[in-house]
């Protein structure tokens, strides 16, 4: 089966979006500092910018990525249920609001923990229901596709996966359930760390299940294993920063922006990881490197289709 020039575009598309609604929750948080403060005063967070004019951007802009890694099927099983988490988690992360940030004076977006409560009141059982429905869906396709023989049985490692990050999910909603007033913060906190740690698990998994997007002569070889070095060096980059603001924040008095910098850490490289592997992938609809490759233990669609 090869795919068509719509298909091929649209997964293109997919991707370059990304990368635009990165880039625009940076944009959204500069403007801000300079249009609402002249220049003069950060907040300790991006989150904190959803109490200030910035705040459309800021969950749109999360609705968009949330709704964007849910809908792009990763090259492993693996990696996409990691995208599915990471995805779920950034809807969580626009829904469970954290707490205003005075740093900057007062804002007329403000608003009290009771009127966030409500707010999450709302919000998140919405999303929960939307995502029982979807995973009840998608459940029957692949049960109907696996008795079809269309698609190969999920391995025990991909189960013991789902669960792990099912009880993540589950001990986030409890969060969000049970925390109240100042402890908001904490539920918002753990949706946004494990969103970062979901990501940082995509990259690594990324880079393992190289060597199966490229062929077996040395010189694609070669090609996967610069790859595999990009995206594993970002990783760890990634994880090097990050822990180099935490010991920042905890020797260098005053400073009270760790967690703006590490979310922008996270945001640049991140995006940067993006941009490498949509160029990696950008060839994998075309005659040489056929998107809708055979994969070992899934028929075709048209062939099995054919068998029926």
């Amino acid at each position: 089966m090869t795919p068509t020039r719509d298909v091929v575009q649209t997964y293109r598309y997919l991707r370059g979006a990304m990368v635009g609604l990165l880039l625009a929750l940076l944009v959204s948080v500069v403007l801000q500092w300079w249009l609402g403060t002249g220049g003069s005063c950060w907040l300790g967070s991006i989150s904190a910018y959803y109490f200030t004019p910035a705040r459309t951007a800021f969950v749109g802009t999360l609705c968009a990525l949330g709704i964007t890694l849910l809908a792009y099927e990763g090259h492993s099983p693996e990696e996409n249920v990691l995208l599915d988490f990471s995805g779920f988690m950034a809807l969580l992360v626009a829904a469970v609001p954290t707490l205003p940030d005075a740093r900057c004076g007062p804002s007329a977006f403000e608003e009290s923990t009771d009127e966030i409560a409500a707010g999450i009141g709302v919000s998140v059982p919405t999303l929960v229901l939307v995502a029982i429905v979807a995973l009840v869906v998608i459940a029957a396709i692949r049960v109907r596709a696996v008795r079809g023989g269309q698609q190969a049985p999920p391995s025990s490692r991909l189960v013991a996966l789902s669960l792990v990050l099912v009880g993540v999910v589950v001990v986030e909603l409890v969060l969000v359930a049970v925390l109240r007033g100042p402890l908001v913060a904490v539920a918002h906190g753990v949706a946004a760390s494990t969103m970062v740690a979901g990501a940082i698990a995509v990259m690594v998994s990324s880079a393992v299940r190289v060597d199966e997007r490229h062929g077996k002569s040395p010189a694609e070889q070669a090609t996967a294993t610069a790859y595999r070095r990009t995206y594993l060096t970002l990783a760890v980059v990634l994880g090097v920063l990050l822990a180099l603001t935490v010991v920042l924040h905890l020797t260098v008095a005053g400073f009270g922006l760790t967690i703006l910098v590490a979310e922008v850490v996270i945001l640049v490289l991140f995006g940067a990881y993006w941009v490498v592997q949509t160029v990696e992938l950008w060839g994998l609809g075309d005659e040489q490197h056929p998107e809708a490759r055979e994969v070992a233990g899934v028929r075709p669609w048209a062939a099995a289709r054919r068998r029926t």
